[in-house]
């Protein structure tokens, strides 16, 4: 099978493509940054640019479309919202309607855990039917493109189906994001051999957190399914975890003595407190769950910091 993956050049992009090449699938890669050339069939894309999106569907004529690209840092969207929905909502639909018109196929959409917003109890995670009420950009611009793009797959009868990963984490995602700011700073921390300070945001919060290979199962299994019986899937562990457990996992973890700093600035406007999740959907429809657990996920990545700070 020909699968397409928009924005494939980054982190989870990277470890999809993998995992779908050894299952046999001829993986092409579209992106915009400017660093990915070097990959393997790589197109360069500009979701705003109908005429280039349109050439590279017709030249490839997918099977699948990914569609992984988006501007997906909350804190970036509250600096640069217009961007955030010109990029996540406009591109999303330039692509999807190119897609309807050159090349009708599987689509499958990426949102995010965060569309619920702030309705999460300790008691009583998301499910598919919670209502949504985002509470940062970046989830506005998830959720609405999801709708957009599911009214236009059902009039136009596309094969369509809406994800909502929550936090996920391992090597090679850049920092910006919580467990690849705390693993770098402890990695270069451990290079020094000297005791160091890392400077942290809110450690309150909870998050369901999956490590990146869970997630990429979980789009393979999406991307060779026949059918999809619904249109929105959880993908998550079911657990929730206040943020300063993990950071008192990983300074358990590092070779040098390390000291937290809060730091105001990584404050964001406005947090949910707790976000956590059911997949049982995607148990039940596609027999996924987990298998990492939280623990296991955060030694490799903190060992593939490690690698990467070495020298």
């Amino acid at each position: 099978m020909k699968i397409l993956l928009i924005g494939g050049a980054g982190f989870v992009g990277g470890h999809l493509k993998n995992a779908l090449m050894a299952r046999n699938h001829e993986v092409f890669i579209a992106d915009r940054m400017e660093n990915a050339a070097q990959i393997d069939s790589y197109r360069k894309i500009d979701l705003d640019n109908r005429d280039l999106i349109r050439d590279i569907l017709t030249g490839i004529r997918p099977d699948c479309i990914v569609h992984l690209a988006a501007q997906s840092s909350v804190s970036l969207s509250w600096k640069e919202p217009e961007q955030t929905l010109r990029t996540n909502v406009s591109g999303s639909l330039n692509l999807f309607q190119v897609a309807a018109e050159v090349n009708p196929c599987r689509f499958i959409f990426i949102g995010s855990g965060e569309e619920y917003g702030i309705l999460c109890t300790e008691d009583q995670a998301f499910t598919e039917e919670s209502p949504c009420v985002p509470c940062n950009p970046y989830a506005v611009s998830k959720l609405c493109t999801g709708q957009l793009l599911a009214l236009l797959a059902k009039k136009k009868q596309i094969p369509f189906v809406h994800l909502r990963p929550f936090n996920h984490f391992g090597p090679q995602q850049r920092t910006g994001f919580v467990i690849a700011d705390f693993c770098s700073q402890i990695a270069r921390a451990e290079q020094t051999g000297k005791s160091a300070t890392i400077k942290v945001g809110n450690l309150e919060m909870k998050r369901d957190f999956l490590y990146i290979d869970d997630i990429v199962s979980a789009y393979c299994l999406f991307a060779e399914a026949e059918r999809y019986p619904h249109g929105i899937y959880n993908l998550s562990s079911g657990k929730a975890y206040r943020i300063r457990e993990i950071l008192d996992y990983l300074v358990s973890q590092s070779r040098v003595s390390i000291q937290v700093e809060i730091d105001p600035e990584k404050y964001r406007p406005v947090e949910a407190p707790i976000l956590q999740s059911s997949a049982e959907l995607a148990w039940l429809d596609f027999s996924w769950k987990p298998q990492y657990s939280l623990q296991e996920g955060l030694q490799k990545t903190l060992d593939w910091w490690r690698i990467r700070t070495e020298g």
